[in-house]
């Protein structure tokens, strides 16, 4: 199964996801914002119907994340 493949990097106080094949890109000031907006960003570029809208969405992080400690 093919799947779309998102580079995630920092770009000051965003973080931007890019996917190569088929191009697109989206940011978001979170990591807890990102996959709503990738989602988003799947939901619009493709009709409804495409295959492509089952594939799997796989991040690729430039630098590992780090989650803010517990309080």
């Amino acid at each position: 199964m093919s799947k779309l493949l998102f580079e995630v990097e920092p770009d000051g106080e965003w973080l931007v996801a890019t996917c190569h094949d088929p191009e697109m890109a989206t940011q978001a000031k979170t990591i807890e914002e990102l996959p709503s907006m990738i989602r988003d960003l799947v939901l619009c570029r493709f009709e409804p119907g495409d295959k492509r809208l089952k594939w799997p969405i796989s991040l690729h992080f430039a630098k590992d994340p780090q989650l803010a400690p517990m309080a």
